[in-house]
């Protein structure tokens, strides 16, 4: 289990500020702070002009353009280019066209858009972005649908999708910065991400103020929950033992576990840990009662059978009453509680689920996946007393003896195929990876090749999910003629893998896409439910080559259904907009 070198200094990650958008240029350089882009004016493209295809003698909706600006003031002007080809340069201006909509003329053929967007600030400086190219076509009919299909539905939903992210630790190494926090958590110049793991540790003071461990610089812990807020994202402390005199050895090692003359003790510990978050500025979302509560460690660590937690559940209450909390963007009236994040096998959670007065002082289940991809568990999905949220709070992949080519584009697979398995078999709202900033994972530390505070493979393909699946509800995602797909199950014979995603306003309708074997599969048509009409379509890629690129799509004439190109070894995400 790779948990048991979480004190070794063995892995870490980073990541950087990096767009690389086709078509869409990356915002100006980011200044020491993390406080994002140093350019007072600099902007950043937030929708592009989707390609259509329409049927002689149809109206033609207007393309749109959309930006933003990444520091408070500027005034945006807009400027339309017509071009020969699909391409984002050499275009000729269209006069008179300096809105953010365009309503093309095409009553033959093909013809070819894009749009630049200027940020003139106001102290005074300028930057320009340029929209990816819209193709128009009009065909003198209806065009067959093609044979190899993909097709949402709607009306059979899943679980809430609540979001995607990884572990800060305390411990010597990585020390993550409130600018790995902006690389990895602004959703507009990052990744994406919106979940972050923190360390509860025993004796908060002499952490934040580097006494426990002086060889690391803590006295940004409260930062780092401030910026992931700030970005609209969940922060959940977890504990890796109580205080060692609670304790039945004096030792804040595994092999013990807490006296229950302590649980109540323990539970204040808890909420008191909240409270110091809420007063120093840096609410939390949710606390568990113990990291890994069935393994024993030789670090840190503390046993609890399920009967234990479901009697300290039941004894203390919901603990975090009277303590507010923060998640997505808002406060919350309390923070919510965590059962212990087992290490695998989440049924070992079901003497609390099985107990009422145990679980309705529960509002999520934690678990990880070593040794144990999981299952669905509709103990805690459907649980009587009050259903919850499951998330799989922590796992690790390395190549002992090679860590080096975890950082390759070959290594992205066994990470997303967990994703998919979590969210898709397991029904799991979260999915957490381990340490976040690490050779090995979202973004680089500088060890094995990596470069310091660099995303790597696995964070741009994990930003997909981020992007597309965060706070949406899974729906169904079936396939016809595609070789190898699965919308659930990953195994041997499954190449291709895809989720649907629905906004809970219903106005939007994301799906993740990955093929990780070496064919194409080639023009892929999605039909989208009946009562969905889309506006807009909008494509990203992620190959190994490309790290968030735009690619082409268009409308179908119906704007019911899209037609896709899905290459090999790619991860795609497709946004449909009413």
């Amino acid at each position: 289990m790779n948990s048991k070198f979480k004190f070794a200094g063995i892995f870490s990650l980073a990541l950087i500020l990096a767009l690389s958008f086709a078509g869409c240029p990356a915002p100006e350089s980011t200044n020491n702070t993390g406080e994002g882009p140093s350019s007072a004016s600099a902007l950043v493209i937030t929708a592009h002009p989707s390609s259509a295809d329409y049927v002689t003698g149809a109206a033609i909706a207007p393309l749109s353009v959309s930006a933003e600006a990444l520091n408070a003031g500027g005034t945006l002007s807009y400027q339309w280019y017509s071009n020969t080809a699909l391409s984002s340069s050499n275009g000729t201006p269209i006069d008179g066209q300096t809105g953010a909509e365009f309503t093309p003329t095409v009553t033959a053929g093909e013809a070819f858009y894009y749009a630049s967007v200027t940020n003139t600030a106001s102290g005074g400086g300028q930057s320009t972005a340029t929209s990816a190219p819209a193709r128009i076509k009009v065909l003198e009919s209806e065009p067959a649908p093609l044979n190899r299909r993909l097709t949402v539905n709607t009306a059979s939903k899943h679980q809430y999708v609540r979001g995607f992210g990884g572990m800060a630790n305390v411990w010597e190494s990585p020390d993550m910065t409130v600018k790995d926090i902006e690389t990895m958590f602004n959703p507009l110049t990052g990744l994406g991400f919106n979940i972050l793991r923190i360390c509860l540790y025993p004796y908060m003071d002499a952490i934040i103020d580097n006494t426990e461990i002086p060889t690391r610089d803590n006295s940004d812990y409260y930062d780092l929950v401030k910026r992931v807020n700030k970005h609209g994202g969940y922060v959940l402390a977890s504990p890796w033992t109580p205080p060692a005199e609670w304790k039945n050895t004096g030792s804040r090692n595994g092999g013990s576990h807490l006296l229950p003359a302590y649980y109540g003790s323990y539970a204040n510990h808890l909420k008191d840990f909240a409270q110091r978050m809420y007063d120093n500025g840096a609410p939390i979302y949710a606390v568990s009662i113990q990291n890994e509560p069935d393994y024993v460690a030789n670090y840190d660590g503390c046993e609890w059978t399920g009967e234990q937690q479901r009697t300290f559940f039941a004894g203390q209450g919901h603990f975090t009453d009277g303590v507010k909390g923060w998640g997505g963007g808002q406060e919350i009236p309390a923070v919510l509680t965590m059962t212990g994040e087992v290490a695998n096998g989440v049924s070992k959670n079901d003497a609390m689920m099985d107990d009422p007065a145990a679980s309705q002082n529960i509002d999520l289940v934690g678990y990880h996946i070593y040794g144990n991809l999981g299952i669905p568990y509709p103990k805690a999905l459907e649980n009587a007393t009050k259903p919850k949220e499951t998330w799989m709070t922590e796992h690790n992949i390395n190549t002992s003896g090679n860590y080096v080519i975890d950082s390759t584009w070959e290594k992205v697979w066994p990470l997303i195929d967990e994703v998919h398995h979590v969210i898709a078999v397991n029904d799991s709202s979260a999915f957490i990876w381990w340490y976040a900033k690490r050779f090995y994972s979202l973004i680089g530390d500088g060890e094995e090749g990596t470069i310091e505070g660099q995303p790597l493979w696995r964070g741009w393909a994990m930003s997909h999910y981020a992007k597309y699946a965060a706070n949406t509800k899974r729906v169904d995602l079936t396939a016809v003629n595609i070789n190898g797909f699965s919308g659930g199950q990953v195994d041997s014979s499954n190449t291709v893998m895809g989720t649907a995603y629905e906004s809970l306003d219903g106005s939007t309708i994301t799906l993740v896409i990955y093929n990780k074997g070496a064919s194409a599969v080639g023009d892929v048509q999605i039909d989208l439910p009946a009562d969905f009409t889309a506006k807009s379509v909008s494509v990203i890629i992620t190959d190994g080559t490309q790290k968030m690129a735009n690619v082409f799509a268009a409308l179908r004439p119906d704007k019911k259904s899209a037609v896709i190109t899905l290459p090999a070894s790619a991860i795609i995400s497709v946004r449909f907009t009413k």
